[in-house]
C-alpha cells in the first residue's frame, strides 16, 4: 500500500471513530445528566397558587390546591395520563374477572361485578414500611363498611361490597347493588381515584374521626404525612401549613414508576407558594420567583398581552377546557333533606319556572362580560373536554335565550303580574298552588346563595341575574355567604350561584345527581325515577356503546330537569416561565399535562427538565460537530448528529 493510501486509510479510520464519539459522547452525558442528581444544582418547581391547601387531610380538603397536594403525596390504583386516559399507578393492571373464573363459576356473579387489581411489588410508604395487598383490602372495606361516614369517596363506594385478598399483590372487588344485596357489575372499577392510605398508621380510627376531625398527620411519627406518591413532605409540614405562606415537598427517591414504568422526576423539591393577590403573583412569575400559577381573567389578559409585545418573552400561556372540567351553575333546592331544609319559596319545584328563567339568563353574556370570553356557553353537566362522554342537547332540546319566550311561559303557567305589580304571583291555574308547594297570591320572590369569591365575579354575575329575572317579573334576594359556610351547611336558600369540578369518568357527576346522593353528595335533593333508571343502566353497562347510550340520556334528563341551570364551562389559565425549566409541552394537544389533572402522579411532573442541564447536554453539539467536520466527513456526521440531537430534543 502506498504511504498516500496508509495516511487516507488512517484519516477515515480516525474520522470513523470520532463520528461515533461525537454521537456516543452527548447520549452518555445525557444519560450521565439523567443519572447524577448532583451533576447540576437542586431542581424547585415552585408553583404559585391563590387558594390555599385548606386541609392537609385529603377526606376534608376542598380546594384545588387541596387536589393538587393530596396527587403528590398519594397515590390511587390508577392515574391519568396526557391524553386523560387511565393508566397503571399502584395496581399495575385491572380488569373484570371472567365469566370462567372459578370463583366466577360458584358464585354465578354476573360478569363485572368482580374486578381484579394486580399491584406493584415495587411500593413503599414514605416511613418505609411496604405497601401490600393488605393496604388496599383495608382503605376498599374501612370505605365500604363505613360508607356514610367516610363520604368522601361514596361515588365510588356505594357499589363496593368488599376487598379479598389473594396473595401479597393481587386483590379482588366485588362490586353489589347496595340496596339489594345483589352482585351488580360496575363499569368504572377501571378508574377509582379514590387515594390510598397506610393501614399501619390507621386501623386503630374510626371512620367518623377520619373523616371530619383528622388533620392528616400523625404528629408522633418521623414522616407526618405517609403516603407513596411521587413527593414526599418534610417534618414542618404542619407549620408549614399553619404559616399559610408555603408548603414544601421532596422527591420520593423510592417511588415505584421508575421500576414500573420508566418514569423519574427530574425536580428535587416542589414548593407550593401562596399569594393573596394575583397581580402579586404575576410579578413573581415574571421574575422568576414562581415557575407556573393559574390566574383570574383580568391578570392573565395582561400576561398574554405583554407576552404578544415581547415584553416577556420567556412565558408561555395557555387557556382552555381543563381535566377538572369546572362548571358554574345555579343549584336549585329540589327536595327536602338535611341539607337545605324546605327553603323560602317551593314555588320553585314548578318546572315551568325554572325553563323561563332558564330562558332568561343570557349564557353569552356571562361568558363575555364576567369571564371575558375565557369560558364557553354550558349545556349538560358533563364538559366538552371530556369527549367520550360529553352530551350537547338537539336543537329541540335547547333552553335559548329569549326574554319574551320565558315571560310567556310563566303567563301561561299561571304566574301574572297582578294590580300592575312587577313581581308575578300564584295564581289557582299554577302548578304551585295546585301541587299545594305555595298558596295563592305567594310573589315568585327566591333567594339565591351566592359564596364570596367562589367564582370570579360571582356577585356580579348574581346581580345582572338579579336585574335579568327581573325582566320576566322574578324577585331575587342574594345573600353573600362565605364559601366555608356554603360548604358545611349548604344553603337553605331557594337557589345558589356554584362552581364545581368533577372526575373524568362520569360516574362521579351522575352519581351526586342521583337519589342515592341525596343525603350526601348532593347539593339539590333532586331525584327522578327516569334518571336514577339510566343512571343504573349508566353503571352496570359493560359495553361503551351501551354505557354511553344511558350516560347521554343521564344528560339529556338532568339538563330538562333543570335541577341545575348549568352557565359556563370557565377556562382554566395558566402562565408558565421557561427561564429554569423546560418540557412544559402542548397542553391543548395533552391536557393532562395540565396541573389540574390530580387523579394520581400528574404526567408533566416527569416531562419538566432543568434548562441547565439542557443547556449542559447543548454545550457539547459544537465540539462534536467542529471534530467531525475537520475530519472531512462533515456530511455523515451531520446527520448522525442531527439524528441523535432531534431524538433528544423530542424528550424535552
Amino acid at each position: 500500500m502506498r504511504p498516500s493510501d496508509k495516511i487516507a486509510t488512517a484519516f477515515i479510520i480516525l474520522g470513523t471513530i470520532l463520528i461515533a464519539l461525537a454521537i456516543i459522547i452527548p447520549t452518555a452525558a445525557w444519560m450521565s445528566v439523567r443519572n447524577d442528581r448532583h451533576a447540576q444544582s437542586y431542581t424547585i418547581l415552585k408553583i404559585g397558587v391563590l387558594e390555599p391547601v385548606d386541609s392537609l387531610s385529603p377526606f376534608i380538603g376542598l380546594t384545588k390546591t387541596s387536589s393538587l397536594f393530596y396527587s403528590l403525596v398519594y397515590d390511587g390504583l390508577q392515574s391519568l395520563d396526557e391524553n386523560l386516559e387511565a393508566v397503571p399507578n399502584l395496581a399495575v393492571g385491572c380488569y373484570p374477572v371472567p365469566t370462567t373464573d372459578s370463583e366466577m363459576q360458584a358464585s354465578g356473579a354476573p360478569y363485572g361485578s368482580v374486578w381484579q387489581y394486580n399491584l406493584t411489588t415495587n411500593a413503599q410508604w414514605s416511613d418505609g414500611e411496604p405497601f401490600t395487598a393488605d393496604d388496599v383490602v383495608w382503605n376498599i372495606n374501612f370505605n365500604a363498611l363505613n360508607y356514610e361516614a367516610m363520604w368522601d369517596n361514596q361515588q365510588f363506594s356505594y357499589f363496593m361490597k368488599d376487598a379479598v385478598k389473594i396473595d401479597a399483590s393481587t386483590v379482588r372487588v366485588h362490586f353489589y347493588d347496595r340496596a339489594t344485596g345483589t352482585p351488580m357489575p360496575v363499569s368504572y372499577a377501571y378508574m377509582i381515584s379514590m387515594p390510598m392510605l397506610p393501614k399501619h398508621m390507621m386501623e386503630g380510627m374510626n371512620a367518623f374521626d377520619i373523616s371530619f376531625n383528622w388533620s392528616g398527620v400523625f404528629p408522633e411519627s418521623d414522616m407526618p404525612i405517609i403516603g407513596t406518591g411521587p413527593f414526599m413532605v418534610n417534618r414542618d409540614i404542619r407549620d408549614e401549613w399553619l404559616s399559610g405562606d408555603r408548603l414544601t415537598l421532596v422527591r420520593n427517591p423510592n417511588y415505584h414508576a421508575e421500576e414500573d414504568r420508566g418514569l423519574e422526576a427530574q425536580i428535587d423539591k416542589i414548593q407550593i407558594c401562596v399569594y393573596d393577590d394575583p397581580v402579586a403573583m404575576r410579578l413573581a412569575l415574571l421574575n422568576n420567583q414562581v415557575d407556573v400559577a393559574r390566574f383570574p381573567h383580568e391578570v392573565f389578559s395582561t400576561i398574554v398581552n405583554d407576552s404578544q409585545a415581547g415584553r416577556s418573552k420567556h412565558v408561555t400561556t395557555f387557556q382552555g377546557l381543563g381535566p377538572a372540567q369546572d362548571l358554574v351553575y345555579l343549584s336549585w333546592l329540589m327536595g327536602t333533606s338535611y341539607w337545605g331544609g324546605d327553603g323560602p319559596n317551593r314555588a320553585r319545584l314548578d318546572p315551568e319556572i325554572r325553563t323561563a328563567l332558564a330562558m332568561a339568563t343570557n349564557r353569552s353574556y356571562v361568558v363575555e362580560e364576567f369571564f371575558n370570553g375565557f369560558a364557553e356557553e354550558a349545556t349538560t353537566i358533563t364538559s366538552p373536554i371530556n369527549e367520550l362522554w360529553h352530551c350537547e342537547p338537539t336543537q329541540d332540546e335547547l333552553i335559548p335565550y329569549n326574554i319574551e319566550r320565558a315571560n310567556q311561559v310563566l303567563e301561561d303557567a299561571g304566574y301574572v303580574h297582578m294590580d300592575g305589580d312587577d313581581v308575578r304571583e300564584c295564581t289557582n291555574a299554577s302548578y304551585a298552588v295546585q301541587k299545594g308547594l305555595v298558596s295563592e297570591g305567594t310573589k315568585l320572590s327566591f333567594s339565591m346563595a351566592v359564596p364570596m369569591g367562589d367564582t370570579p365575579g360571582s356577585e356580579d354575575i348574581a346581580q345582572y341575574i338579579d336585574a335579568e329575572w327581573a325582566r320576566v317579573g322574578v324577585d331575587l334576594n342574594i345573600v353573600i355567604l362565605n364559601p366555608e359556610v356554603l360548604t358545611l351547611c349548604p344553603y337553605a336558600e331557594d337557589v345558589g350561584l356554584i362552581t364545581r369540578s368533577g372526575s373524568l369518568d362520569p360516574n362521579e357527576i351522575l352519581f351526586t345527581q342521583s337519589k342515592r346522593a341525596v343525603n350526601g353528595w348532593s347539593d339539590t335533593g333532586y331525584s327522578s325515577v327516569l334518571y336514577d333508571k339510566s343512571y343504573n343502566r349508566s353503571v352496570s353497562s359493560m359495553s361503551y356503546q351501551d354505557r354511553k347510550a344511558a350516560v347521554d340520556e343521564c344528560q339529556r334528563i338532568h339538563y330538562l330537569d333543570l335541577p341545575y341551570q348549568n352557565l359556563v364551562y370557565p377556562y382554566q389559565l395558566y402562565a408558565w416561565s421557561n427561564h429554569s425549566l423546560l418540557g412544559w409541552g402542548n397542553w391543548s394537544e395533552h391536557p393532562g399535562l395540565s396541573l389540574e389533572n390530580t387523579w394520581g402522579a400528574n404526567p408533566l411532573l416527569f416531562d419538566l427538565v432543568p434548562v441547565s442541564r439542557v443547556y449542559y447536554l447543548e454545550s457539547l453539539y459544537p465540539i462534536a460537530y467542529t471534530v467531525a467536520i475537520a475530519c472531512g466527513v462533515s456530511g455523515l456526521a451531520l446527520l448522525g448528529l442531527g439524528l441523535r440531537r432531534q431524538r433528544i430534543r423530542s424528550a424535552l
